[in-house]
């Protein structure tokens, strides 16, 4: 049988028609951009800080004693004693803080509690040889007892140790819905520029694993989202503003301070409005030529980071900067696109090695997390909120066009887990402790998510910066609560020049007129008055 050409054309669109699948999805085929020249973070070599750690100090921190949690307005905490370390003849003891009289408010006999001890010792016992120093008098002995003989996992039920997950928080996971309460007092607010599509309005307080005391009252909640009824619900508190006068410091109160929230304790509708929000700064003007390279507000941060880039890495101002700079992120988030939630943070310990694996990296968040090709190539970015970001900042000192990518290797985010991190919160000196953060779990979670983010220069192309600096200042903040003097006293070189010159608590740290240019020891306590934050855990 013959066809003629015109029959032959139209078989040939009736069966192109027949294949195509209504409502199918179009398979696009991945963008891969060329990494090899972008300049990765400097790393170490963990085991010389795992060997340099003190096995009992970090012992300390794995149990969680100098978590956050909810404080009283003297920031003490609600829900353990007060513990901390002293530097005893250059060796780090522990110390407890009125333990005898937390025991007796929460209606626990010392002596019930040796007997305790005693009998349910379920851990090879540990001899710290009288280092642990407790305030516990024994009824039958009227001393002071010694906890030297004792495991320290005994513990754990005392200072809610968060990474034994006992008690999890009450809301399902954010995809399954949020956990009722309806107290927004805590909640900061602004006249909104432009609010986030989703503003159901309200925080649950889950405080991690400290989920005792009484403290709930002021903590950002969150409603199930199909609750009409607090819908758009505001805050009555303000925003932070850039702190200038003596009024600052009195107006943050411990036990009501901003409280940043784990990624897991982070309901749905909050996720929705930070991630809108940081969709909100891109599609703001940039706010001028002193940013340069930058096409929009968001690049006015990278702009920032990227050309004062040489004084904030491997540095005394590395922490504190950060510090700084994550705080102006927030503040322009609420004063420039309406942002009214608590603030995130991200516990990468628990996915160390998998970071692939965390919903951070989804469709509905920030998007997927490729590995690196076999030719060592990234992969431009095409699903979450940030799905096809061009970007006009960097590589580098340059300012080319070029796609938001990432190129994942786990070996690297391996690095960010519980044992490094903690080998770090051992160190017991500021340059010590920044010296190993930065070159081992910060270095390595920027690198191990690759491309963007391990650009050294212009990593805050990737909005995941922030998460990863919340946690390198959760770590931080965890640091400095084990000795209360890490608040108030700093030491090192705040930058490279030979002799250099030593940083201080009147030093001067800037963001290029993003925010006021503040001081050392305006940030170096998060409650300090001008920033005025914890953690939940």
């Amino acid at each position: 049988m013959r066809y003629s050409i015109a029959s032959q054309a139209l078989c040939g669109a009736i069966t192109a028609s027949a294949m195509a699948v209504p409502n199918a999805p179009v398979q696009k085929r991945a963008q891969h951009v060329d990494i090899s020249s972008f300049k990765s973070f400097p790393t170490a070599d963990p085991q010389q800080f795992l060997d340099k750690a003190d096995e009992n100090v970090r012992e300390f921190f794995n149990m969680g004693m100098f978590n956050d949690g909810p404080m009283d307005e003297s920031g003490k905490w609600l829900d353990r004693p007060v513990a901390f370390l002293e530097d005893i003849k250059d060796k780090l003891e522990l110390h407890f803080e009125n333990l005898e009289q937390f025991f007796e408010t929460g209606k626990i006999k010392s002596v019930d509690l040796h007997d305790t001890f005693k009998g349910s010792v379920k851990y090879e016992v540990k001899e710290f040889k009288g280092q642990i120093k407790s305030e516990i008098k024994s009824e039958t002995k009227n001393r002071v007892g010694s906890r030297s003989s004792y495991s320290l996992y005994d513990w754990g039920s005392i200072f809610k140790n968060p990474f034994k997950q006992t008690e999890q928080p009450a809301q399902t996971p954010a995809g399954n819905g949020d956990a009722t309460g309806d107290d927004t007092s805590n909640q900061p607010t602004t006249t909104p520029i432009e609010t986030p599509s989703d503003n159901s309005g309200n925080n649950q307080d889950t405080s991690g694993g400290n989920t005792s005391g009484d403290n709930s009252s002021n903590q950002p909640k969150s409603t199930p989202e199909n609750d009409e009824s607090n819908s758009g619900k505001k805050a009555s508190e303000p925003a932070n503003p850039p702190a200038s006068d003596d009024t600052a410091a009195a107006t943050c109160n411990p036990s009501n301070s901003h409280v940043r929230f784990e990624w897991d304790n982070y309901s749905r509708s909050d996720r929705t409005a930070f991630v809108q929000a940081i969709k909100c700064l891109q599609s703001k003007p940039s706010g001028g030529s002193k940013y340069s390279g930058s096409q929009n507000r968001y690049e006015d941060l990278i702009s920032v980071h990227r050309d004062m880039t040489a004084d904030i890495h491997q540095t005394a101002a590395f922490l504190v900067w950060h510090r700084y700079f994550v705080w102006v992120f927030e503040q322009m988030l609420r004063d420039e696109c309406g942002f009214d939630r608590a603030m995130p943070w991200w516990d990468e310990t628990k996915h160390a090695g998998a970071f692939a694996s965390s919903d951070v990296f989804t469709d509905a968040w920030f998007g997927h997390l490729p590995a690196m090709t076999q030719d060592g190539q990234g992969t431009c970015i095409e699903s979450g909120a940030f799905a096809g970001t061009t970007l006009h900042v960097g590589p580098g000192s340059g300012n080319t066009d070029h796609c938001l990518s990432r190129a994942v290797d786990e070996s690297q985010t391996a690095q960010c887990n519980k044992d490094f991190t903690n080998s770090c919160l051992s160190m017991k000196t500021y340059e010590e402790f920044r010296d190993c953060f930065e070159l081992g779990p910060h270095g390595y979670g920027h690198n191990g998510i690759g491309a963007v983010m391990a650009e050294v220069s212009a990593s805050v192309g990737d909005p995941i910066f922030f998460m990863h600096h919340l946690f390198v200042d959760h770590t931080f903040r965890i640091w400095q609560n084990a000795m209360p003097s890490r608040r108030t006293a700093i030491s090192g070189c705040a930058d490279k020049a030979d002799p250099c010159t030593p940083i201080t608590l009147e030093t001067k740290l800037s963001t290029n007129g993003l925010r006021p240019d503040i001081t050392v020891g305006e940030v170096l306590n998060t409650l300090s008055g001008t920033v005025c934050y914890r953690y939940d855990y």
